[in-house]
Order: C-alpha cells, then sequence, then structure tokens
C-alpha cells in the first residue's frame, strides 16, 4: 500500500499522473486540499499461501458501490476493478 500511495504522490508532484483531471486539480488547488485515506484494512492470514487479490478485488468493488467516486464525487474514470 505504501508503495502505491508513494507513487501516485510522485507522479502528481512531478507533474506527470495518468489522470489529467488529478494531475489538473492537484496544480490548481496544491497537495493540501488533497487527503489520501485507507478505507478498510485486510486482515493478516497466517496462511502462506493465501491470496489477498480476491478480498482486495471485493473490497475495491464495495467501496467503488458505496462511494459512486466519479464525475464530480472522484477521479475514477470506469466501473472496472483489480482482476483477482
Amino acid at each position: 500500500l505504501d508503495g502505491a500511495l508513494n507513487r501516485h504522490k510522485f507522479e502528481l508532484m512531478a507533474g506527470g499522473h495518468r489522470l489529467a483531471e488529478l494531475q489538473k486539480d492537484w496544480k490548481t488547488f496544491g497537495a493540501d486540499s488533497f487527503i489520501f485515506e485507507i478505507l478498510e484494512v485486510v486482515p493478516l492470514n497466517k496462511d502462506p499461501e493465501y491470496n489477498y487479490g480476491d478480498d482486495l478485488a471485493l473490497l475495491e468493488e464495495i467501496w467503488i458501490e458505496k462511494l459512486q467516486p466519479f464525475g464530480e464525487k472522484g477521479y475514477n474514470v470506469g466501473k472496472k476493478i483489480r482482476q483477482s
């Protein structure tokens, strides 16, 4: 998670984020106008073979449905989620 957050912040600070609208607003309003939050934590599983991808895909789908982060409510451009 730290890696993904750091990547987004780095891309925004460098002016090269893949979401042009987010990049534009970052430049217009400044970094202090944005908050990065962890919405939910997947508990650790003791099974070394456990695949967290399924849990992450389900949680992402749930949160996208709940928040509807599209248009004026967010920067998501589609409902496509990660593949489990």
